[in-house]
């Protein structure tokens, strides 16, 4: 702030701004310019040319060089020039040091003004897994729990049993071909096997007994159907609230960062406005310059 008004109670608070500081430095520089071209272009010499056999004892001048009185200019030329550069060079300092200030502020980061402001930016929240079926078994009491993991074994054991593959309907159906065709041979002539058979149970027997496994078989996936059902009605019910509680949570979050992004930009845009606002100081030692080229620019 030392280029800036009001930085220093020591200091000419008289302030221009950075438009007015680029012209009039623009001003001195052409000041300079005008100086230099006379420094540059003096002579300390007077130059003649003749003919000779010329009345003119001199003959014709063609250098004219400065006269005495004219040496007392250099120091004002000098001296003109050098305070114009002290002129440009503080205006044109601080102009690039307000740029700086306005560059610094705009690369601040949102992270950088939380941590200064002791603000806390929060991730955005994770999603939960995905809830499952076991997920829901697992919320079941002690009796759901082993009512549902008994109806599966059920199930499992009685199909396991009913099943066409199985030993047990295998054995079924070879009684059923056995009564259909008692009996049966293998060879010829002497060689001839002639078998013979019987069932050992009553067919009917059989068909009760496959029955009743059919029976608890189905009545076993039944009712574990309907806790499936249940625990499926269960779950859906428990993914609809977690999608609304991440809702929710992704609401919050998205709300609470929109106010701290607002929050930020609105401090960066205030200060950008404070520094594009800041007048340069003229300091006393530039005040008469300042004030000869303001009067060269009211000309």
């Amino acid at each position: 702030m030392t280029f800036f008004a009001n930085s220093d109670e020591d200091k000419n608070e008289r302030g221009i701004t950075s438009t007015a500081a680029t012209h009039l430095s623009e001003l001195a520089t052409e000041i300079i310019a005008g100086c230099k071209a006379k420094l540059e272009a003096a002579s300390f010499v007077n130059g003649f040319v003749d003919i000779v056999g010329s009345a003119n004892d001199k003959g014709k001048q063609v250098e004219i060089g400065y006269a005495t009185h004219q040496l007392a200019e250099f120091n004002a030329l000098v001296t003109r020039v050098a305070e114009m550069h002290s002129f440009c060079a503080w205006m044109r300092e601080a102009v690039k040091t307000k740029e700086r200030m306005m560059e610094e502020v705009s690369n601040v980061t949102l992270n950088d003004w939380a941590e200064h402001e002791n603000i806390t930016i929060n991730n955005m929240p994770p999603r939960d897994p995905e809830l499952t079926e076991q997920d829901i078994i697992k919320t079941l009491s002690v009796a759901e729990r082993c009512e549902y993991y008994s109806l599966e074994a059920k199930a499992a054991a009685f199909g396991k049993f009913i099943h066409p593959d199985e030993p047990f309907s295998v054995a079924r159906r070879r009684l059923q071909e056995i009564l259909s065709k008692p009996i049966s041979t293998q060879g010829e002539g002497s060689s001839l096997l002639i078998y013979r058979y019987e069932g050992s149970v009553d067919e009917q027997d059989v068909e009760k007994v496959y029955l009743q496994l059919q029976s608890e078989h189905r009545d076993a996936e039944k009712r574990l159907n309907q806790i499936k059902t249940s625990i499926k009605k269960k779950l859906n019910l428990a993914k609809a609230a977690q999608t609304e509680e991440y809702k929710n949570k992704i609401d919050a979050y998205m709300t609470e960062s929109k106010k701290i992004n607002a929050d930020f930009c609105s401090w960066q845009r205030r200060e950008i406005e404070n520094i594009s606002s800041l007048k340069i100081i003229v300091p006393n030692e530039l005040q008469s310059t300042f004030d000869y080229l303001s009067s060269l620019d009211e000309k």
